[in-house]
């Protein structure tokens, strides 16, 4: 896959929360979307490839939980949508 079509596929799936999604959906695709543009234009400004932006959106995930940056719950939230999202790749 390429990083034009993962961002396609992304912008869908935040499009669509937007448009249906529950207020704890709302909550973890916007926190999601911020790793997510972060890692994509860097991926897209280095020319990396999808399977390397995959591996620094987990790692920036990571790192974000070990710095308990969120509650518990909020943190399951956002692990859910991710996992959501990845399912689409």
């Amino acid at each position: 896959m390429s990083l034009e079509q993962a961002e396609q596929i992304i912008n869908k799936f935040i499009a669509d929360i937007l448009e249906n999604g529950s207020d704890d959906e709302l909550f973890a695709s916007g926190y999601l979307q911020g790793h997510l543009d972060l890692i994509l234009q860097g991926c897209f400004q280095a020319q990396q490839s999808f399977d390397e932006f995959m591996l620094l959106m987990e790692q920036s995930l990571a790192g974000a939980f070990a710095k308990n940056e969120l509650s518990q719950l909020d943190r399951t939230l956002v692990e859910n949508c991710w996992t959501d999202l990845k399912a689409l790749f």
